[in-house]
């Protein structure tokens, strides 16, 4: 009971000594962390050691409680706070992240804003230029098909006008003779009409098939040439085409009545399979439908050529025995 007793009055008396203590240097007791985190306050000598606190525990024994000893908590608790605050200055802090280093949103759909209106500008570019270009084509296409219209309008001018002369001076004849009789000209006429039907027949044979020698009938190839897929190399069959019919219209009247039908129906025939199955398959590079459609036009030509060839040499007999 006295050990106790004395123990309890000498915790009293060390609490009244610190309380006693902090009452003079005016620092209350909740204000201690903050005496540690400040490495102190008033009243506190930061520059002398603290004796006591250097002092190894247990080298002398218990030191008996008492107002030196709370001076002594007190330095310490300093002391601490000192070097606590000397480690959070030697800890190396991260840099903060800068903020005006970090885009915005706007400036983000700006960017994005500029990048769509390059690859706009790019677009538009690539379509001016296919524009220019298709443009460029249309006027060569033009052109192109200007400057075939007006040949073929001159050469059907000339072809009209021989025709219209051509007419003009068998009227001319006809009257001239006055009561002769038709038929002496039977031979004359049969002879010219056989001999512009040959040269149409050489012309065919020379633009599909150059092997043929002149005199042979006329036969298709078995493989065209690539001349032979030229359009403009049947400029030659088509004059010979028009200068037959031209013929026979302006002198049938000298033909009998079964040759001028025989021979009106070869020009029609004729004329058909050139426009509607020759011509519109002339091209560089026919594919297969193409190239049998112009091979069976032109073995058709070359059955009709037979015909009208042995009609006029009938023709040409019967003139002669008359």
């Amino acid at each position: 009971m006295e050990s106790a007793l004395i123990v309890a009055i000498a915790l009293l008396m060390l609490l009244g000594g610190t309380i006693v203590l902090l009452s003079r240097q005016r620092i209350l007791p909740w204000s201690l962390p903050a005496l540690r985190a400040f490495g102190g306050g008033p009243g506190v000598d930061e520059s002398e050691p603290d004796p006591e606190l250097s002092r190894p525990l247990g080298s002398e024994g218990v030191v008996e409680p008492g107002p030196e000893s709370s001076t002594a908590v007190a330095r310490r608790n300093v002391a601490e706070g000192r070097q606590m605050r000397t480690l959070e200055e030697r800890t190396e802090l991260p840099e903060p992240v800068r903020i005006d280093l970090v885009p915005s949103a706007a400036e983000t759909l700006a960017a994005r804003l500029d990048r769509f209106e390059e690859r706009l500008d790019e677009i538009a570019r690539g379509v001016e230029r296919q524009a220019t270009e298709l443009g460029q084509e249309l006027r060569r296409s033009r052109t192109e098909l200007a400057h075939r219209a007006e040949t073929d309008d001159a050469r059907w001018a000339t072809a009209l006008e021989r025709l219209r002369t051509d007419v003009l001076l068998a009227v001319s004849r006809a009257a001239a003779e006055g009561n002769s009789r038709t038929g002496t000209k039977r031979p004359e006429v049969t002879a010219e009409l056989y001999a512009r039907l040959a040269r149409l027949e050489a012309a065919l044979a020379a633009v599909t098939n150059p092997i043929l020698l002149p005199g042979e009938p006329y036969a298709p190839p078995e493989e065209f040439l690539p001349e032979a897929l030229v359009w403009e190399n049947w400029n030659e069959v088509g004059e010979r085409t028009f200068s037959l019919a031209e013929a026979h219209s302006a002198q049938r009247l000298h033909l009998s009545e079964e040759t001028r039908g025989e021979v009106d129906l070869f020009v029609t025939t004729l004329r058909t399979l050139l426009t509607r199955s020759v011509y519109p398959n002339l091209q560089p590079e026919p594919d297969t439908t193409q190239q049998a459609a112009l091979r069976a036009a032109l073995e058709e030509i070359a059955a009709e050529l037979l015909k009208a060839r042995q009609k006029l040499e009938w023709e040409y007999r019967e003139g002669r025995s008359i």
